[in-house]
């Protein structure tokens, strides 16, 4: 008798670890928000092509949403240049940091968190937004525990199964 509880629990235990992505992570903190610039060429594949796109947007609503590089402030030609320069853009944590001629959406559109920038006979789509980042602690669990108490329960159910097998052959 205390073997075959002995089994059920080493394969209730198992399955409760390895079901371990339905109830973790556990929250611990607010996600922390952070502030992206992100500068790409506008090309056939970008979000904004000279074709029809997405939401509507035509090739003359797309030339009158055009800004000249001269015409940014000076604080967004920083952010512009930076972002260029950067490889995948650049992020920014504290809310004094942010441009503040620019908008941050959590879902860019053009105008709002997407601009066309004219530069040097190129044109650029410049997107601002605001993305939220997960907690350390929230990390953590996701990249160590949830693979280990996924592997230990893994483990606890392959011993549970080797107990029962071994219980039959054995004659237990």
């Amino acid at each position: 008798m205390q073997f075959r509880l002995a089994v059920a629990g080493l394969l209730a235990v198992g399955v409760v670890l390895m079901a371990n992505p339905l109830y973790l992570p556990v929250s611990v903190d607010e996600p922390v928000p952070a502030y992206t610039h992100t500068v790409q060429p506008v090309d056939g594949n970008s979000a904004v092509a000279d074709s029809p796109v997405g939401d509507g947007v035509d090739r003359d609503e797309l030339a009158d949403e055009t800004v000249d590089y001269a015409d940014l402030e000076p604080e967004a030609r920083n952010a512009f240049d930076r972002a260029r320069d950067a490889e995948g853009g650049f992020g920014v944590e504290d809310p004094n940091e942010r441009v503040h001629s620019l908008s941050y959406p959590a879902e860019p559109s053009l105008g709002d968190g997407l601009l066309i920038v004219s530069y040097e006979g190129e044109r650029y789509e410049f997107w601002t937004r605001t993305v939220e980042r997960e907690p350390g602690a929230v990390v953590a669990q996701r990249v160590v525990l949830q693979p280990v108490a996924f592997l230990a329960g893994f483990l606890a159910v392959l011993a549970a199964v080797a107990l029962g097998f071994r219980d039959r052959i054995g004659g237990r």
